[in-house]
């Protein structure tokens, strides 16, 4: 066979070869896929930006309780909750360093669009969150991570009995401003924007401006060597007898499995901080005479 002859059929091979990657490559790529991509846990490694410096001192617990912890913690009773209590609990819950409600952020500069997406959000069940008051409140927990002064410290108090019982949590998510959850909202999705890919996007993720992880008081959290957090011995031990052990530290679940239309698939990883008094006086009448709830 001729060189030249050999030449035009490797050619015609290579173009084929190529012709071939790319029509594959168009059928599985980001924009084919969309919001079908699936993520459970996803997080973006952005660090905290900003004029300002979280403080790395720890402080205790906003609570009323005096140190040390009653010596019968363990064996308190907490209160049950259904799934709407324990989303109202948070939403009623007197959280410290918090702003008022400002106006919805930007989600892909399109207002026909955010305004459609804001109306599913909601039907969905998400609500406005508020951003923390004073950024410089905030406590740095692991670089990148920071929370609010009363959830850091919970939060390490969590993680230090859940050690003590043989689990070992991570931290995954902690506050995160507008820009970051845009960014975590669009990021399996590609321009231009469709209503349904958005749509579907909120079924496992809010779009700025309605997460919990605004306030500085939610975390998603893992066990070390486990990808599902809901099927963990460390989920077992924090969900067993309605969360008790997550109530001892002023934690309940952020989603839980009962809660109806409260925005995302239930999501076991993440929980909200409310403090302990939150928690056990819930149920309390306004008049009541519990030096806890009314002292």
């Amino acid at each position: 066979m001729l060189p030249e002859v050999r030449s035009r059929r490797w050619r015609r091979c290579c173009w084929a070869v190529a012709a071939l990657t790319f029509g594959l490559t168009a059928l599985v790529g980001p924009r084919a896929l969309g919001a079908a991509v699936i993520e459970p846990q996803v997080r973006i490694d952005e660090p905290i930006i900003g004029p300002w410096t979280p403080a790395t001192t720890r402080d205790e617990p906003a609570s009323r309780w005096r140190e040390p912890a009653p010596a019968d913690i363990d064996s308190l009773h907490f209160p049950h909750f259904t799934g709407p209590e324990f989303n109202r609990l948070f939403s009623t819950a007197a959280l410290p360093n918090l702003s008022s409600i400002s106006n919805a952020p930007t989600i892909i500069d399109s207002a026909g669009l955010d305004d459609r997406i804001r109306a599913e959000a909601v039907k969905r069940g998400y609500r406005r969150r508020p951003l923390p008051a004073d950024n410089a409140q905030l406590r740095l927990i692991d670089e990148g991570l920071a929370l609010q002064r009363p959830a850091a410290s919970a939060w390490l108090a969590l993680r230090a009995d859940a050690a003590e019982h043989g689990f070992a949590l991570v931290l995954r998510s902690a506050y995160r401003g507008h820009q970051h959850q845009r960014r975590l909202f669009l990021r399996p999705l590609q321009a231009p924007y469709e209503f349904g890919d958005l749509a579907e996007r909120l079924k496992l993720s809010a779009p700025p401006g309605y997460s919990k992880h605004h306030t500085g008081y939610a975390i998603d959290i893992g066990q070390a060597g486990y990808s599902d957090f809901g099927q963990t011995p460390a989920y077992e031990w924090l969900s067993a007898d309605n969360f008790a052990n997550a109530k001892k530290h002023g934690w309940i679940p952020s989603y839980p499995p009962d809660g109806g239309r409260q925005g995302p698939v239930p999501e076991p990883w993440e929980f909200t901080y409310v403090g302990v008094e939150a928690i056990l006086c819930f149920h309390q009448p306004p008049d009541s005479d519990d030096p806890l709830c009314n002292g």
